[in-house]
């Protein structure tokens, strides 16, 4: 068996709504945490899930940055997509992973003396109902197509 095609994160695709905020960003992690409340027995797969996606980038001023869209939705639930391969069109082999963030934290202002000023955030992702006919995972979407 030939080996897989691996990622490598340079190039990616990272939008927030319709904008891509990939060159704001320095790195993007979405993981599967267990759901508030669920309780699971040692018979039981797992019983719920919900998705955190942290961010982190550099802070900036700018309006347009990735730093400041996040303060100014503070508040809102906003859908993402994360192409790891930097492809415009989803694909069997290079899937698209979507969602709606919930900018439940505002990003920190922290200054270290004669160095980059960077950030990190962990946002909530919106659930929905587990669904993997679909290919919809707690609320995050696997696109093929």
């Amino acid at each position: 068996m030939a080996a897989s095609q691996r990622i490598k994160a340079q190039n990616i695709i990272f939008k927030i709504g319709a904008t891509d905020y990939a060159c704001d960003a320095t790195n993007v992690e979405l993981a599967l945490q267990d759901a508030p409340g669920d309780v699971q027995t040692f018979c039981e797969l797992r019983v719920g899930g919900e998705w955190t996606l942290t961010l982190e980038g550099l802070t900036s001023g700018d309006a347009t940055s990735l730093y400041q869209i996040l303060w100014a939705n503070f508040g809102t639930e906003v859908a993402f997509t994360i192409a790891p391969n930097g492809n415009a069109t989803a694909s069997a082999n290079e899937p698209h992973y979507e969602g709606t963030a919930k900018f439940d934290q505002l990003p920190p202002l922290a200054l270290t003396s004669n160095e980059v000023s960077t950030f990190s955030v962990t946002l909530t992702v919106k659930n929905t109902e587990h669904d993997p006919a679909n290919s919809v995972y707690y609320g995050v979407e696997i696109v093929t197509a």
